[in-house]
């Protein structure tokens, strides 16, 4: 994933959190990443064996939220407005929160 799409599906999962495990320990695992929500009550492992050009994945998924469908579904928004750019997301800041938004500032999610 690029750096642009990594960016809009940080700014449409703002409570999930990732990290990669490069050469884990595990057979057959090239590297997994991991993803949780910041309360802990969802999280979902994600393995690729290393094979290149490779598109499919073993995912595990434990808690309410199906943390990995959810990274698909906001990949697919992305895909979907043309995959845009950093340049075209904002953000807007008020003492009653923050919302992200994509190309008009008056559209947009809470984050």
């Amino acid at each position: 994933m690029d750096a642009d799409a990594r960016f809009a599906v940080g700014l449409r999962l703002p409570d999930v959190w990732h990290a990669w495990h490069e050469r884990p320990d595990v057979p057959g695992v090239a590297t997994r990443l991991w993803l949780a929500t910041t309360d802990a009550g969802s999280w979902a492992a994600v393995d690729w064996d290393g094979t290149p050009g490779a598109r499919e994945y073993t995912v595990w998924q434990y808690g309410e939220r199906r943390l990995w469908d959810e990274v698909e579904a906001a990949y697919a928004w992305w895909v979907e407005q043309g995959r845009p750019p950093v340049g075209r997301f904002g953000l807007t800041v008020t003492p009653d929160g923050g919302r992200a938004w994509l190309d008009d500032p008056s559209a947009g999610w809470s984050l």
